[in-house]
């Protein structure tokens, strides 16, 4: 870095290192367009270095370990607090690592890079002091919160008379207003969003001028006030989003580039079209505290979001590009998709969307690049997921799901239990659900749920069946503080129900059923072909009835009716509008229940789903092409130009002498097509399938 004095925003770990901060981005280019001198600087990205980008990013995505160990945090409470913090390692390892059989390995290399923390701030005191700022801004989110004020206080003994300010998700609300009382160093704290106060807070500091008063931002004059009142207002929300500067990552990229990983690796960048929550602000699921007092939706116009992103694509060329927001603005299937479709940007987007989507909608985004998305799925049941407030059905989840595979959306997705009155049976129910949908997407993650502050589950605990709200364990050995500082500091929150129940009982079945469902081998299928006349549903699945089932005349139009997820009444409209004759709700039913039979169809209530993926804009990958054609060979004879099944052979066969699991060892042959499409598939006036082969030839 060169040149002295401004504006030092810091990102410290465990900070992201494969993109730069959104936030501390778009303060960079609000400071520059009021002619304030700023700089950003990513110590995330050293630290990394040090300890190993695997070891470093399990940290900062709270998965190895899992963020309720809070290591992260952990890591640099000894260089805070100094002998206080010390004296609890021990007690801090043997309670929470090795308390939850965290591996040797790992426990030596949090210990390991422990050790490092001091050394590395004291590398990054140097480097601030070569810059002498008079503002230092730390962004604070997840685990940052320590390693930050463990810098923050050896700038403010080193550099006195710097202005040190903290921002992010863990200054909301009271955490802020915390964080100044418990820590003389921090001369104040933005609640909220920062965009709109943060350049008038740094002119102040830099004429010399009092920042108290100022909304949203918490300082020492003004906290004895606001905690006897109880309200921490935020800082004033951007209303309009299209007047919100570009985010200027120079910095980060400039940094990167330096660092040893900037030779191997491609960092992702970060892009917003909207903040808050439409959903939240109508129905706030339970579980989620996320936007803490910024729940209000806003969104940028089409056209604005569509130049920056492709001034984003054009400055940072091979980058992906992930969106931040909490959930796509409806108002932009209208045009901001379709204007999307049209540019194609050189960007893989990626977008958080409400899993009620339908199918037409899955499509623009289809045709719009967006092949990855994050569909608030969380449950597969209807009892579970009203008490989550989410405002889908578990059948809409389901249909949601095919949608993707069929249209070649990539969903990544949770599952979430322990909610208070959760029926157990259902988790039965799901479980016996799951073996079905093999053959789909399966969660990421699944696990019980945790309260977060700003969360329904914490602001009204004892309505929604919690009690004995309490911060993680972890709190109190990373943090040497009294209780109810915790009680301020902390965002994650143990907790007791109110009614006892044993969660630990009733999903263990599911828990198995979800591990085997994300290790299922490729290949695993369920699609159909629709000939005219017939439509054949090719199951490949280990829990298939039977590898071929033809359906004829209103069953074929019933099973396609039940794309979409299907009452009696639907069905029976469906089916006279086809030129099907007319027939009563009973025997409809009593159709249905056949194909549910078949594990072809799921009923939920008095709706029906079908399971088959349609084949047309999808395709069977190659590994499920091998098994299609070991389960032809099985059935049928070859004749001249492909295969023949017999009629007497549909439908029939439960052996599991040679499943699929046997189908799949077998080497293909030579010949195997390594496609299929819809038109190989032909059945004759007797009910015979013939398939054609498709020649392939090198290019």
């Amino acid at each position: 870095m060169t040149g002295q004095g401004g504006v030092l925003l810091v990102c410290m770990p465990f900070g992201h290192v494969f993109a730069p901060s959104i936030g501390l981005s778009l303060l960079k280019a609000g400071l520059a367009a009021q002619d304030i001198p700023a700089r950003v600087r990513y110590y995330s990205i050293p630290f990394a270095e040090r300890i190993g980008q695997h070891f470093y990013y399990g940290l900062s995505a709270q998965s190895r370990p899992p963020l309720e160990d809070l290591a992260g945090e952990w890591i640099f409470s000894s260089a805070l607090f100094g002998a206080e913090a010390a004296n609890e390692e021990e007690e801090y390892v043997e309670k929470i690592l090795r308390g939850r059989a965290r591996r040797p390995s790992l426990i030596e290399r949090i210990r390991r890079a422990r050790a490092e923390a001091g050394p590395f701030l004291e590398w990054c005191l140097e480097d601030v002091l070569r810059v002498r700022p008079q503002i230092v801004g730390f962004t604070s989110m997840f685990q940052q919160h320590v390693a930050s004020l463990a810098l923050a206080r050896r700038i403010k003994q080193a550099l006195p008379g710097t202005f040190v300010v903290f921002g992010g998700a863990n200054c909301g609300d009271v955490m802020g207003a915390e964080t100044v009382r418990q820590f003389p160093f921090v001369d104040a704290a933005v609640s909220g969003e920062a965009d709109l106060v943060f350049p008038d807070l740094a002119r102040r500091v830099l004429e010399g001028r009092p920042v108290d008063g100022l909304p949203g931002v918490r300082t020492r004059a003004g906290i004895a006030a606001e905690f006897a009142g109880g309200r921490f207002s935020p800082a004033p929300m951007v209303r309009a989003l299209d007047a919100l500067p570009y985010p200027d990552y120079g910095d980060y990229f400039e940094q990167f580039e330096r660092s040893r990983f900037g030779r191997a690796w491609q960092p992702s960048i970060f892009f917003e079209t909207s903040r808050g929550c439409w959903w939240g602000e109508r129905m706030h699921c339970t579980f989620c505290g996320l936007n803490g007092q910024t729940m209000a939706f806003r969104s940028k116009s089409a056209p604005r979001a569509l130049d920056e992103l492709a001034a984003l694509a054009a400055r940072h060329p091979g980058c992906d590009i992930q969106l931040t927001d909490n959930i796509l603005d409806m108002g932009y299937f209208a045009d901001f998709l379709p204007a999307l479709a049209g540019r194609r940007p050189d960007a893989e987007l990626f977008y958080e969307v409400k899993a009620n989507l339908k199918k037409d909608q899955l499509r623009k985004l289809r045709e719009a690049g967006i092949r990855a998305i994050q569909p608030g799925i969380e449950s597969l049941s209807d009892p579970v997921l009203k008490l989550m407030r989410k405002g889908v059905s578990a059948l809409q989840n389901v249909q949601f799901l095919k949608w993707c595979k069929e249209l070649g959306i990539a969903p990544d997705w949770n599952i979430l239990w322990g909610f208070p009155g959760e029926p157990p049976e259902e988790y039965a129910r799901m479980a016996g659900l799951v073996p079905l949908l093999s053959h789909l997407r399966p969660p990421v993650q699944f696990g019980t749920i945790r309260v977060d502050r700003f969360s329904p589950n914490f602001f009204d605990a004892e309505r929604l069946g919690f009690t004995d709200l309490s911060p993680l364990p972890a709190y109190g050995l990373v943090y040497p503080l009294p209780d109810a500082a915790l009680q301020n500091l902390a965002y994650y929150f143990s907790f007791a129900y109110r009614e006892p129940r044993d969660v630990g009982s009733y999903v263990t079945t599911l828990k198995k059923r979800l591990r085997a469902w994300r290790r299922t081998r490729p290949g695993v299928e369920l699609f159909s072909v629709d000939t005219g006349d017939s439509l054949l549903v090719w199951d490949l699945r280990p829990v298939a009835r039977a590898p071929l089932t033809r359906l004829s005349g209103p069953d074929r139009i019933l099973y396609q009716a039940c794309d979409s997820a299907s009452d009696l009444r639907q069905l029976g409209e469906r089916l006279a509008a086809d030129g099907g004759s007319a027939l009563p709700a009973e025997e409809i039913e009593r159709r249905l229940e056949c194909l549910a039979e078949r594990r072809l169809l799921v009923r939920d209530g008095p709706r029906y789903l079908a399971l088959a993926v349609p084949m047309g804009e999808y395709s069977p990958p190659a590994s499920a092409v091998e098994r299609f054609y070991g389960v032809v060979r099985r059935l049928g004879r070859k004749v001249p130009g492909g295969w023949v099944v017999p009629s007497g052979t549909v439908r029939a066969s439960r052996r599991r002498s040679r499943g699929p699991r046997d189908r799949a060892r077998r080497p293909a042959r030579a010949g195997t097509a390594r496609r299929l499409a819809p038109s190989q598939f032909s059945v004759d006036e007797q009910g015979n399938v013939t398939i054609r082969r498709i020649s392939h030839r090198r290019a």
